[in-house]
């Protein structure tokens, strides 16, 4: 199914947009106002269903705009602070995940923390990753043999409360008595023990993690350890944002599987830090709700992920699912200014795996860009070509030879991305963009200049 013309004979199809497609243009280049909006609106137009991630304030009215122009103010679906629409990801994926459904929700909790990118220092980072799962996996086990609901109030609750030092489980005295008292994740234990019995294999383990491994570790080290967690579930259980995640479900990943375009209207620009992890919920649930489904074209609906300054939402685990995208019948659209905005929000040693994320988008459209990693970045993307040239010499005798010699030089020079229109009424609002396409070829090119019109 084409979704919009591009040159000569050639048009972006469907198929296209399920590999991927990134957008890189400076500011003010016209990408979110012409290619951009062009994209969305043929999403729309083509029946899409669609998770639309907000890092700028006029976002959502943005949204409202290409749903009403493309008839489909009825599928929209605005999820804001305030708002009426409630999503309870942890118990969401709890009733969807069969076999497994902890470890399940062990990784999506991992997933969404990892967006704070804290910096613990020392570089072990399989330590950190490994103990961070190991105390996230024994609450959840411990929540579900005291038959306790699975909440990001709960799962807070048992990681606060748990012990910090063997003698607040051992020690016989008034003050280890009535810290035993308060103590929600030890009354959790107690609760589990009469429910199962002393021998229970996982209350066991998990005991033994609580009163034994983790009183034992070094305490500012422990605390590194929890951080990840309390900073995530403390931010997401507060005020209306505690309502939105924190209660009941009427709007999930199903209703973007049906058809409606869910438009998270928790700017990052506003919202901070809260913006980003709502976003990045929203993502990380949506990536497993499609990868659940058997997409069977045309049977099955389509449906995107647009996440407009990608950068800010991205996480390491988003290029695995990126790599498989295409046959669960995801197609995601991620615009950033430059490169070095993926390789900042990755953080350090983190460049090998924006490489891996942008090298699964099949599509990338460059606008005008004067950032020099990013253009040098896209001209090797694209390629070279092999050039033969030509020099002469001469002998004392004035004999003139010839010499030709073989060299290879930019197919697409890092020079091309500077000069490109940027729309506007100097430009009779027509933006140009450099588009390249893995695989495919332009009459004969890997690449071509493109126009989009900004009306």
């Amino acid at each position: 199914m084409p979704l919009f013309w591009l040159v000569g004979k050639d048009y972006w199809r469907l198929r296209d947009s399920l590999e991927g497609l990134a957008i890189f243009g400076a500011q003010g280049s016209g990408k979110t106002s012409s290619s951009g909006r062009l994209i969305a609106k043929r999403f729309l137009a083509a029946g899409f269903g669609g998770l639309v991630c907000c890092a700028k304030q006029d976002e959502a009215d943005l949204w409202r705009r290409y749903l009403k122009e493309t008839a489909r103010e009825d599928d929209g679906r605005f999820f804001s602070v305030g708002g009426d629409l409630r999503f309870n990801f942890i118990d969401y994926e709890s009733k969807t995940s069969d076999v497994g459904f902890v470890e399940n929700l062990v990784q999506l909790l991992t997933d969404v923390a990892s967006i704070r990118r804290p910096d613990p220092g020392g570089g072990n980072q399989e330590f950190w990753r490994a103990e961070r799962r190991k105390l996230l996996l024994n609450t959840l086990t411990l929540l579900l043999l005291a038959g306790e609901p699975i909440e990001i109030d709960s799962i807070y609750g048992v990681i606060d409360s748990s012990p910090q030092t063997g003698e607040q489980v051992a020690k016989d005295d008034e003050e280890n008595r009535e810290w035993r008292k308060r103590s929600y994740c030890y009354g959790l234990l107690v609760e589990a023990q009469q429910r199962h019995g002393v021998n229970h294999r996982e209350l066991q383990i998990t005991g033994h993690y609580f009163c034994k491994e983790r009183v034992a570790i070094h305490a500012p080290t422990r605390s590194t350890i929890e951080s990840e967690f309390t900073g995530l579930f403390d931010t997401l259980r507060r005020g209306k944002v505690g309502e939105l995640f924190g209660t009941t479900t009427n709007l999930s990943p199903a209703d973007i599987l049906d058809g409606r375009v869910v438009v998270i209207d928790i700017p990052v620009d506003v919202w901070r830090e809260v913006g980003q992890l709502s976003q990045v919920a929203w993502i990380q649930s949506l990536m497993r709700a499609v990868d659940r489904r058997a997409y069977r074209p045309p049977a099955t609906r389509p449906v995107f992920l647009w996440a407009d300054e990608a950068h800010r939402f991205s996480i390491p685990v988003d290029a695995e699912f990126q790599s498989g995208a295409r046959s669960k019948g995801l197609a995601a659209v991620r615009i950033s200014q430059n490169l070095p905005g993926y390789y900042d929000a990755y953080g350090r040693d983190g460049k090998h795996k924006v490489e891996q994320l942008l090298g699964c988008h099949g599509t990338k459209i460059f606008h005008r860009n004067d950032d020099p990693v990013t253009n040098e970045w896209a001209s090797k993307l694209i390629a070279s070509d092999v050039i033969y040239k030509a020099s002469l010499s001469s002998s004392t005798f004035a004999t003139l030879n010839t010499s030709l010699a073989e060299h290879e030089e930019a197919s697409c020079s890092p020079r091309m991305f500077l000069g490109l229109k940027n729309g506007g009424r100097s430009n009779k609002y027509v933006t140009e963009a450099i588009i390249t396409q893995s695989g495919r070829l332009f009459a004969g090119d890997r690449w071509f200049i493109g126009e989009f019109s900004q009306k």
